[in-house]
């Protein structure tokens, strides 16, 4: 490895195009990933409780809190570096190795008090075996990190899906048929960061060696120390409601609601989370060409409305059986919290994309305020809908969701100009188009019931319906699905090439 590991700072290969190549590998690996989590979680479902998956849910927002401060925000400054170093790289393991291992400490330490704030007399000791995660995971963090500098995301894709088939689902789903209950599902996170871990450095191809320079351990810190407080808020966006459920209404409706959030995530995470893995680093190489970013932005945003508004109706209108298919019976009390937060599916998506913008422009404060913006909506939502049980704080939570994703929209506005006329017209066009889809829909919806189909089959039908709705309006009135037709057109005439 030379001194200076980073591009030519000068070459600018056309946005869209390496864009959407590099989108499509994160795209289906995350697709894949996310069939792969329906399935074992059909499986799981049927083999434990909602109680032990709510136990399990409690332990993991201590740890992704924890995790927040044990990566320090050094592995997103590694991306956003504009002339990396081996000396970065070198400063950057040292810092995350020593970072995770005292976070890990610390949450072991803490684990009986912890059990304490929860109300939660079993969670201790998975506290204390998910306080190995932090080492773990540390010794993949800037070897993730260069991959994802490179954009090698067919490497992160393979990462991701083996990972999880192996790592994860292959060790809980083999424990839990062997009666190991909640420990299942613990065993299979630890496996899951091994083998990620291990494989992040096999295909980085660079060998961990600690090192330190201060100077540019500082110059990371500074943009760390803002992702890090980015990412504090986003877990307390993403956990207070799930703590104000446990603490208010008791693990079993815990472990409902966890598992209907987790299922809605699913959408928003192939998107969202993907497109967030490819568009912050190609964002951040031209971090100062604001014209390219607001293009960017605002074909991202319209690509969201077009897919992600008709899914979120879908889901919404057929929720019962989709429960009852990838969940079971025993899930019934999930129905109602999904339905309700699965409507606000491009939200929940969208919302991603600004902070991907104001992070590769090194607005990483900026990012935190919105973050913790979000977060305080959501502890409102939750606090206030909590005495209406699930469905009330689905509502809270949904409307949180929104509203972050509104601010996040004038926060642009303030800082660069965007003037984003065409997402947003894109957001007001494709939910006029969603009647139609609404109301083929509920008609298919209660005409399965009527005929008394199996779940699995009136899903189909409405799956069905929905492209119809789709084709018949490409047909017909093509102008109003607007310019991000074609995109979603070229989208799947390249995915159908690969």
């Amino acid at each position: 490895m030379t001194e200076s590991i980073s591009q030519e700072p000068g070459r600018k290969a056309p946005l869209a195009k390496s864009s959407l190549g590099h989108f499509l590998w994160m795209f289906g690996g995350g697709s894949v990933q996310a069939v792969l989590k329906i399935v074992i979680l059909m499986i799981l479902s049927r083999l434990l409780t909602p109680a032990e998956f709510g136990l399990v849910a409690a332990a993991l927002t201590i740890v992704a809190l924890a995790e927040v401060f044990g990566k320090i925000g050094i592995a997103p400054s590694i991306i956003q570096t504009e002339t990396l170093t081996e000396a970065h790289v070198r400063t950057g393991v040292t810092a995350t190795l020593v970072s995770g291992g005292l976070v890990g400490l610390i949450v072991f330490a803490l684990a009986e008090p912890l059990g304490e704030l929860y109300g939660m007399p079993g969670l201790p000791p998975l506290v204390r075996v998910f306080a190995f995660l932090f080492v773990i995971r540390a010794l993949g963090l800037i070897s993730e990190a260069l991959i994802q500098r490179e954009t090698g995301f067919r490497a992160l894709a393979v990462i991701g899906v083996i990972s999880y088939l192996v790592g994860y689902a292959g060790v809980a789903v083999i424990l839990a048929l062997n009666g190991f209950g909640v420990w299942s599902l613990v065993a299979g996170q630890i496996g899951q960061a091994v083998l990620q871990a291990a494989l992040c450095v096999h295909f980085s191809g660079y060998r961990i060696r600690p090192g330190w320079d201060g100077a540019k351990f500082r110059s990371m810190l500074r943009f760390g120390l803002g992702t890090t407080l980015t990412q504090i808020g986003n877990y307390v966006a993403l956990n207070v409601d799930y703590l104000i459920v446990g603490r208010a209404l008791g693990v079993t409706p815990l472990g409902q609601y966890s598992r209907a959030y987790l299922l809605l995530s699913q959408p928003a995470n192939i998107v969202g989370n993907m497109a967030d893995k490819v568009l912050f680093p190609v964002l951040a190489s031209v971090q100062t060409d604001l014209a390219r970013i607001a293009r960017a932005y605002d074909r991202v945003l319209a690509l969201t409305a077009i897919t992600q508004i008709p899914l979120s109706i879908y889901l919404s209108i057929f929720a019962s059986e989709v429960i009852l298919v990838l969940m079971g019976d025993q899930w019934s009390g999930a129905v109602r919290p999904f339905q309700i937060m699965v409507a606000a599916l491009y939200f929940r998506t969208a919302y991603k994309f600004t902070g991907t913008v104001l992070r590769a422009t090194g607005r990483v404060y900026h990012a935190a305020l919105l973050q913790w913006t979000y977060a305080a909506l959501v502890a409102i939502g939750a606090l206030l809908g909590v005495r209406f049980g699930l469905e009330g704080v689905a509502v809270g939570t949904t409307l949180a969701v929104a509203l972050c994703f509104f601010n996040g929209v004038f926060l642009l506005r303030a800082v660069f100009g965007f003037a984003l006329r065409g997402s947003l017209s894109a957001l007001l066009r494709h939910t006029g188009l969603g009647l139609f889809y609404i109301v083929v829909l509920m008609a298919l919806r209660e005409a399965g019931r009527a005929l008394e189909l199996p779940a699995l089959a009136t899903l189909a039908l409405g799956a069905l319906g929905a492209a119809l709705v789709y084709l018949i309006l490409v047909r017909v009135w093509p102008r109003a699905l607007g310019p991000e037709r074609e995109a979603v057109s070229a989208l799947f005439a390249k995915l159908l090439r690969r």
